[in-house]
């Protein structure tokens, strides 16, 4: 990879890492973008003593980043996630299913 591809993939990383994912509101005067939604399954059981939550939800989140970044927008906000846990014999699933409001922060002056 190149030095500019390098900063160019950074700053991309960084811009996507910035892109805030709320299950409520925010106290940010903002404007409405559009809904987006994101799937994912997972071979987990989510109820195991070793298991790790924020791991196994971390995809999904991730691709509600990525669609939010695709819209130049700033947050996710509302966002519900909704899973279905599945046993197929040896392996257990879990179908995650989430949604939330693309939003774009507007800048505001005083005076």
């Amino acid at each position: 990879m190149s030095h500019k591809n390098r900063e160019n993939f950074e700053q991309m990383t960084e811009r996507m890492n910035s892109i805030t994912l709320s299950t409520g509101n925010v106290n940010k005067k903002y404007i409405l973008r559009d809904i987006i939604f994101a799937t994912d399954r997972v071979e987990a059981d989510l109820f195991a003593s070793d298991a790790e939550p924020n791991t196994i939800f971390k995809n999904v989140c991730q691709k509600l980043k990525q669609m939010a970044f695709e819209y130049e927008a700033d947050a996710v906000i509302n966002c519900h996630f909704e899973e279905k846990f599945v046993d197929q014999g040896d392996h257990k699933y879990i179908e995650i299913f989430a949604y939330g409001t693309v939003v774009q922060f507007t800048q505001t002056t005083i005076g």
